[in-house]
């Protein structure tokens, strides 16, 4: 499940979205997306903390297909996600699993850290499919910021 999780860039971005990390510790945004063939699509664009995060879309058959094989009687962990992300950022799973919670994918268990349900995929693609049929497109920045150089340090002269 390696190269064929990341697919072709969406065509439209549906919804700009922020949520909390399942830390709680910072804010990640994130974009909602479909390909011209109507695949939705979720990515990860910033943190407000120092986690490093992959930025690759993410198919939502391939999110869903990964929840649903899940055992439904076992509470699941943000490593549910973890095939999605094999050999990139650590964090990036977590990230994910934060922005499906806050999107109704999955809901918390009924315990203080116990895990969490599968949420309501069908609601969320009706809402989805919404946004599609509506034609929303919202307007991102495509262009990267300009990285800062690093500054190099003056060589220290021999006396």
């Amino acid at each position: 499940m390696k190269k064929e999780v990341i697919n072709e860039t969406p065509s439209r971005i549906l919804k700009i979205g922020t949520c909390s990390t399942l830390s709680g510790r910072s804010e990640l945004s994130f974009h909602l997306g479909c390909t011209a063939d109507g695949e939705i699509q979720f990515r990860i664009v910033s943190n407000s903390g120092n986690g490093q995060f992959n930025s690759d879309w993410v198919a939502l058959t391939i999110i869903e297909k990964l929840l649903t094989q899940h055992p439904a009687e076992k509470l699941m962990t943000s490593k549910t996600m973890q095939p999605v992300f094999r050999g990139k950022s650590s964090n990036s799973p977590a990230f994910l699993f934060a922005v499906l919670k806050a999107e109704g994918l999955v809901t918390a268990g009924t315990e203080k850290d116990s895990g969490h349900l599968l949420g309501d995929i069908d609601a969320f693609k009706k809402n989805a499919s919404a946004l599609i049929t509506s034609g929303t497109d919202l307007a991102v920045a495509t262009e990267a910021p300009p990285v800062p150089l690093k500054k190099k340090r003056p060589a220290k002269e021999s006396v």
